[in-house]
């Protein structure tokens, strides 16, 4: 543990200040679009008839998942090891593999969350559920996941690349476990914890 630990601290601390910086702005925008976004969703829950909430919950789960932090411009070791350099040096490949080699920590991960993703979308009937009860897990969803999306953007301010990578993975996790599954269908569900454990490989 100790050993892997430290090759994660070296392959952070090769990461230069352009290419953090540039990686926490792209994540401060992720997280302020998300909290427009989250403050309009919240402005229409109480008019949403109880016929769509169902409707209403896949695409709000939607836009969650489709701000989250996973794309390329939001990592300093992308930023700073790919396009002409083709990831020669990268500390992340180093130790987890390339992000395009089918089997590396990053590719079985983005694989299992955009299967969340594609199973929110396609989930057409949800599960039934109680009008009333649905409108306040939907409340409570948006609320905390706004709040949520807050204090990432405080809480990456001051950040070091190794901790940039800590917390991305921890908020992905937290935003994820968020998604209103009590008005999505059980494969929704089942997908969720796919992600959530190859996640842990992530950083």
């Amino acid at each position: 543990m100790y050993d892997r630990a430290e090759e994660l601290e070296a392959a952070a601390e090769a990461i230069d200040s352009a290419s953090l910086q540039a990686a926490k702005a792209a994540v401060v925008a992720c997280c302020e679009e998300y909290v427009r976004w989250a403050d309009l969703f919240s402005s229409r829950l109480e008019t949403v008839n109880p016929s769509d909430l169902h409707k209403f919950a896949r695409a709000f789960s939607l836009t969650l998942l489709g701000h989250l932090p996973t794309r390329p411009v939001t990592c300093p070791f992308c930023i700073q090891y790919g396009h002409d350099k083709s990831c020669t040096g990268c500390g992340y490949a180093a130790t987890h593999g390339r992000c395009d080699a089918e089997n590396s920590a990053f590719s079985l991960f983005i694989e299992a969350f955009q299967e969340l993703g594609r199973v929110v979308y396609q989930d057409t009937e949800g599960r039934s559920a109680d009008p009333g009860l649905a409108e306040k897990r939907l409340c409570h969803s948006l609320q905390i996941s706004k709040d949520r999306a807050k204090r990432m953007m405080e809480e990456i301010k001051g950040c070091s690349a190794l901790q940039l990578m800590e917390k991305k993975a921890q908020y992905i996790g937290e935003m994820i476990e968020l998604l209103p599954y009590e008005l999505l269908c059980i494969e929704v569900v089942e997908r969720f914890h796919v992600a959530k454990e190859r996640l842990k490989n992530y950083w």
